[in-house]
């Protein structure tokens, strides 16, 4: 079952980064679009939110390289 799992495994990587890099480009349309209709503090509680969000991205690609090693 281990070598039909290891042979599959860079089709399924390459699906979740295809995919993952279309999200990002909707989202950041939308947040184009939505931009321009906020007060300045709801602006900035979208920048903390996005922030916040890349933050968990980073921390869970980084736990991702720890957990290969």
């Amino acid at each position: 079952i281990a070598p039909i799992l290891e042979q599959a495994k860079p089709q399924i990587m390459a699906i979740r980064q295809e995919s993952g890099q279309k999200i990002k480009t909707i989202r950041d349309s939308i947040t184009s679009q939505l931009r321009p209709l906020l007060t300045a503090p709801q602006q900035a509680k979208l920048d903390a939110i996005q922030k916040a969000r890349e933050d968990m991205r980073k921390a869970r690609q980084e736990m991702r390289e720890v957990a290969k090693q």
